[in-house]
């Protein structure tokens, strides 16, 4: 039986954290993490002056946009742990002095500790909130540019929607609401807010599926840990090879390519960021992606005439380390990795080599420029910092499984 979606985010991603050595590290407060037992809590709304706040504005639905907006006043929400923990920051400050606190919302995390799922009536969406703690290898800031970028990303997947497969979906971020700079800020504009993101996927679809993490195939769940993989309950009685290429993995290896072949995007689809939309046949019509906060190729935008458009300075690239991130890593490594392994343990017939083989042909078929911006090796992050604490990139030496390297 396939999870509600809100469940397999919170309860059936054990076992998946191991891609490094911080990948289940968390500040976040026990009572506000995924994996905890609660049915959810309590979010802070605070009403603001309109003119006090930045927006950002993607094509919301009239009545998600009501429920954040009105004429003068614009709705601002903070995570409890930030007001618990947080208080000197001046955007907290500044909030608590000129905003006018109201309902809460309730709400319950995502597999994401920022990410928050609103429980209540009206349209299906999520809040992805300022959480300026440690998890895994980053504080979880929600700062001005990033929210921007994510509104434009959005933005402009949905106008070109077309130039995507039919196969191809993703959670549109639809709005963006941000206190405006103080101006006492050094370096990165520190001023920060939260996205609205919409739960149904763009384009709608013919059916009424079921939407599944990624990780959700092969994560363990949280209360009842000797149950199968979801992955065989989907594959049923039907061929895993077939199965596992034709439906899960040929797609997300297509929409990474589309997405930076059309707008030089860097998708990110790990276990986490896709969803597998499961219809009522058990088959996968759809892979839903989720997190636009992605690197964008200029390189590849030049190529395309389309240098800037609406796009800020966040995540601009000139140089192919970070490709071999999204791609080799992000989804061979830590996503693909982990199907190949279940699957060679229950099928005696099938070999790494079944899988890898056909998807570094179908990545050849349809990129066969790949050359011209991936590096021939693997890269992934380095255990150096930069000066805004962010990790650095090495070259691992390592040849591509998941893509043709240039020596193979």
């Amino acid at each position: 039986m396939i999870p509600t979606l809100i469940y397999a985010d919170r309860y059936r991603n054990e076992g998946t954290c191991s891609y490094s050595r911080y990948a289940d590290h968390t500040q976040a407060r026990d009572q506000y993490r995924p994996d905890a037992g609660h049915t959810g809590f309590a979010l802070p709304v605070f009403e603001l002056p309109r003119e006090q706040m930045q927006l950002y504005v993607a094509n919301p639905s009239p009545a998600l946009l009501q429920q954040y907006l009105s004429e003068n006043r614009v709705r601002f929400c903070l995570h409890p742990q930030v007001l618990q923990e947080r208080s000197a920051d001046p955007y907290v400050s500044h909030t608590l002095a000129a905003g006018t606190r109201c309902r809460d919302l309730a709400v319950v995390p995502s597999s994401s500790s920022r990410t928050l799922y609103v429980q209540q009536h009206g349209p299906a969406h999520a809040l992805k909130v300022h959480f300026p703690f440690q998890v895994s290898r980053y504080e979880r800031k929600m700062r001005d540019e990033v929210i921007e970028q994510a509104v434009n990303v959005s933005r402009e997947l949905e106008q070109g929607i077309e130039q995507m497969d039919g196969q191809f979906a993703f959670l549109r971020e639809v709005l963006g609401v941000v206190h405006r700079s103080l101006g006492n800020e050094q370096g990165w504009g520190e001023n920060w807010g939260y996205l609205v993101r919409e739960m149904t996927p763009f384009p709608e679809g013919t059916g009424n599926g079921s939407l599944l993490p990624g990780f959700a195939l092969y994560g363990n769940d949280f209360f009842h840990p000797d149950m199968p993989p979801l992955l065989f309950e989907l594959i049923g009685t039907r061929d895993p090879l077939s199965f596992v290429l034709e439906q899960i993995m040929f797609p997300v290896i297509r929409h990474w390519v589309q997405a930076f072949r059309q707008f030089g995007y860097l998708l990110e689809p790990h276990g986490q960021n896709v969803l597998l939309e499961i219809n009522q046949d058990g088959n996968i019509a759809r892979i839903v992606h989720r997190d636009l906060s992605v690197g964008i190729d200029m390189r590849r935008r030049r190529d395309l005439g389309l240098v800037d458009g609406r796009l800020n300075a966040y995540n601009r690239m000139e140089s192919n380390e970070f490709h071999s991130i999204t791609y080799d890593k992000f989804m061979g490594s830590h996503f693909f990795d982990r199907i190949v392994a279940l699957c060679t343990g229950r099928y005696p017939s099938l070999a790494r080599a079944d899988f890898t083989g056909p998807c570094r042909e179908e990545f050849a078929r349809c990129f066969p420029e790949h050359e011209h911006y991936l590096p021939p090796t693997v890269w992934y992050f380095s255990e150096l910092r930069d000066s805004f604490n962010k990790p650095l990139y090495q070259d691992t030496g390592a040849r591509p499984e998941w893509r043709p390297g240039r020596c193979s």
